[in-house]
């Protein structure tokens, strides 16, 4: 029987020229970016002109390049979508090209070290996994980190995947009385069960870890916690020695990265600080910043999985958390109550006025709103009807949400101060309000289409 890889090389034998032509057809630069704006949803020509800097015309032509080659489809209300070949080849070219720029830097530093007659770091043991794990361009960091990882282990999903079947996308949760960006992870411990369960269903049996506590309680670890960190670095590096990656809570800051190896008593990481051009260098494991938890991600082994309950599943999932029905924890809301208590301090509480958890929490449920109606699209399109025509109803609602979010963002844009001042205040809390019933139609929406899914 011949191997994947045998099949491989004949078809690229046999088909130079159509292999060739494909490849040609990613091979503009405004094409890439067309293409990665298409990566998170369906978007108008407007959109991509605007988002590329393109003119109408070269988008025009880039994307007739596209959809002749089967990358690119235009749906019935004159949105444009990459297809199913087109999501698979520009992720492959992306993390090829990240892969590719990791292992580079790693020979930079071999060579350095080469150079410098191993001086520095001598005496430094050093395990990577293979297939280096790269974090995927995100706000939510638990989907970015846990897409990387997914994809390093052979899955091909997105950070649409798995938003949409952890349930994330259809999550809103805000700190009571102020603003903090704290939300978008101040979840209930039964909650990261089911978010973990619902990560499940992309094909890999995942472990959760955790020991509960702030680390560091204090500004620097104490004896006892840095015993607690070394037990996590132990796991850690049991891992990588399997070959596998992990996905930390706590690297650099309160955000989810991915640790890809060990160097001495260092973690070797992939974070969102590539994603603003900042250097990643590897991280002491006692220095960790991790509020509420030491917490990771095991990847441990593949499992098999039925798309269409695993969709039935999502849907349950979405609906439970768009609705508010989780446990919250003290000082916290979610669901309906959470877009009230969103408008209420904007409106009435000036004094509460952290710019930084505004502007974060509204970055976040912006792109998870869009990932919610990405990936309803992608399951309607795989489920018939009638399921399908209340999910294209949720998916209409989670697009005019995407909207408005996408204004609040620009009247707040993100970064540590901002302009808080009463009448963007207000401007900001009419949008929530127009937000908050399109979110809970939306909910009606979804329960319906799991109404007609259990018969």
């Amino acid at each position: 029987m011949a191997s994947h890889d045998d099949e491989i090389s004949s078809a690229l034998r046999n088909n130079p020229d159509a292999v060739s032509n494909l490849m040609k057809s990613i091979s503009h630069r405004g094409r890439v970016s067309a293409m990665s704006l298409l990566l998170t949803s369906e978007k108008g020509l407007s959109d991509l002109v605007e988002g590329t800097g393109l003119s109408k015309n070269a988008m025009v032509n880039h994307l007739s390049i596209l959809m002749g080659s089967g990358l690119v489809c235009r749906e019935e209300r004159g949105t444009y979508a990459l297809t199913a070949d087109g999501r698979d080849l520009i992720t492959s070219a992306a993390t090829l090209y990240l892969n590719s720029e990791l292992r580079a830097e790693e020979e930079r530093r071999r060579a350095q070290r080469l150079y410098t007659g191993g001086r520095e770091g001598r005496g430094l043991e050093e395990r990577m996994v293979s297939n280096l794990a790269v974090y995927q361009p995100c706000w939510i960091s638990y989907t970015g980190a846990v897409a990387g990882a997914l994809q390093s282990l052979g899955s091909g999903c997105d950070v649409v995947d798995v938003g949409g079947h952890s349930g994330y996308a259809f999550i809103v949760n805000v700190i009571r009385g102020e603003f903090c960006p704290s939300g978008p992870t101040a979840f209930h411990p039964e909650t990261w069960v089911e978010i973990h369960e619902g990560t499940q269903s992309l094909g890999w049996r995942i472990e959760s870890w955790s020991d509960e506590g702030s680390y560091p309680e204090g500004e620097e670890p104490r004896p006892h916690e840095l015993e607690r960190a070394k037990r996590l670095h132990d796991l850690i590096k049991a891992e990588i020695m399997k070959n596998r990656p992990t996905v930390v809570w706590g690297l650099y800051i309160p955000e989810y990265g991915i640790v890809n190896g060990v160097k001495g008593s260092s973690y070797v990481v992939s974070t969102f600080r590539r994603l603003m051009g900042q250097p990643e260098e590897p991280i002491p494991y006692f220095d960790l910043r991790a509020p509420g938890c030491l917490d990771a991600l095991f990847f441990r082994e593949p499992i098999q999985v039925d798309v269409s309950e695993a969709d039935r599943k999502a849907v349950e999932r979405a609906t439970k958390f768009a609705r508010g029905w989780t446990l919250v924890l003290e000082r916290y809301a979610n669901g309906p109550e959470a877009w009230d208590e969103w408008i209420d301090v904007l409106e009435n509480r000036p004094e509460k006025g952290l710019y930084h958890g505004n502007s974060y929490t509204a970055a976040c449920y912006h792109e998870a709103r869009a990932m919610a109606a990405e990936f309803l699209s992608r399951m309607a399109k795989r489920q018939g009807r009638p399921q399908s025509e209340h999910l294209q109803k949720a998916i209409k609602n989670y697009r005019e949400i995407e909207s408005l979010l996408k204004r609040f963002v620009e009247l707040f844009p993100f970064a540590m101060e901002g302009d808080m001042n009463m009448d963007k205040r207000r401007r900001g809390a009419a949008m929530l309000r127009e937000v908050k019933p399109l979110d809970e139609a939306a909910a009606d929406n979804l329960e319906r289409a799991l109404k007609v899914w259990k018969g």
